[in-house]
């Protein structure tokens, strides 16, 4: 997956609700613009949930999966 293709999504206004799937088979949902943290390029993000923080590299992102 693209960097670029990560940080049109997560910077949509307004916000809109978005979950990765990873090439392990993990999945996380960015639900509110605040579970998703970036430096300006998006190579990698960061998951922000209520008791825990991942980093996930962009290469190993296979889908994104965008919510209403």
């Amino acid at each position: 997956m693209k960097a670029g293709e990560i940080k049109i999504v997560a910077e949509q206004t307004p916000f809109r609700p978005f979950a990765v799937r990873l090439n392990n088979g993990a999945q996380y949902m960015f639900a509110k613009p605040g579970s998703i943290g970036a430096p300006e390029d998006y190579h990698t993000i960061f998951f922000f949930g209520a008791s825990e923080w991942v980093m996930i590299d962009t290469d190993s992102i296979v889908e994104i999966i965008e919510r209403e």
